[in-house]
């Protein structure tokens, strides 16, 4: 579970990269490249239905973001994130370091699937990310990630669905709101929270056992995630050490 709740929170911290671009470019195409570039990373439907941009202060808030599975997987909700505010900390991202004041991230709803074959979707995205990994540029990217300071989450329902053997279906919700996490370096400063979910919902279903490889995927795309979306922010952040 600690491994897919890494992958979650790298994935969101690629959502803000993302939409701090929105800020920075004030275009309404950037919306759309912001879907697509999550789209080529994971091979699945992303949705983001509102943006709204601070423009006296360095905030972005973004409502009801959506990655759907694959027709293979059923085509439900992977992940369902209602909504998301981040403030973000300018300076810090002109000396191409991503801080961020505050980060409150409500979590709708997880989705796990398996399929007949006993496949997961997160071992679809693995066998989809080792395609990707002949064609992935090798460059570092030259942003940081340099902390949360107030972390705030609200964690709602988490679903597993296997066709191959559905008495192992299960649905729990979490029904945590507004948990608050200070100064966040890594995901070592959440894993008290991880392991209050696991002691107090008995989530049995996000066990290494039953993701099997598919947590390595999750990383892996995450970190080709975080990969490609820094390269378009280098670009950005050279744009404002001129202004």
């Amino acid at each position: 579970m600690k491994k897919l709740f890494k992958w979650f929170f790298r994935l969101i911290l690629v959502l803000v990269l993302l939409a701090v671009l929105l800020v920075l470019f004030l275009d309404p195409i950037a919306k759309a490249l912001a879907e697509r570039q999550i789209r080529e990373q994971t091979g699945l439907e992303v949705k983001i239905g509102k943006v709204s941009i601070g423009l006296r202060s360095p905030t972005v808030a973004l409502e009801n973001f959506k990655l759907v599975n694959s027709p293979d997987f059923g085509g439900s909700t992977f992940i369902d994130v209602p909504e998301l505010h981040a403030q973000y900390d300018l300076p810090a991202l002109r000396a191409r370091k991503v801080h961020l004041n505050l980060l409150r991230i409500n979590l709708g709803e997880l989705h796990i699937v398996q399929n007949k074959d006993g496949k997961t979707n997160l071992e679809a995205l693995q066998e989809r990310q080792k395609q990707r990994a002949s064609a992935s540029g090798s460059s570092e990217s030259k942003t940081e990630f340099a902390g949360i300071d107030t972390l705030r989450l609200t964690i709602g329902r988490l679903k597993f669905t296997s066709e191959k053997d559905p008495a192992q279906n299960a649905e729990i919700y979490v029904g945590y709101k507004n948990e608050t996490v200070q100064n966040v370096k890594s995901m070592k400063d959440l894993e008290p929270l991880i392991a209050r979910i696991q002691l107090e919902k008995d989530v049995n279903f996000l066990s290494e056992g039953t993701l099997k490889h598919g947590t390595n995927a999750l990383r892996n795309l995450s970190q080709s995630a975080e990969k490609e979306t820094p390269k378009a922010l280098d670009g950005v952040t050279d744009q404002l050490k001129k202004k």
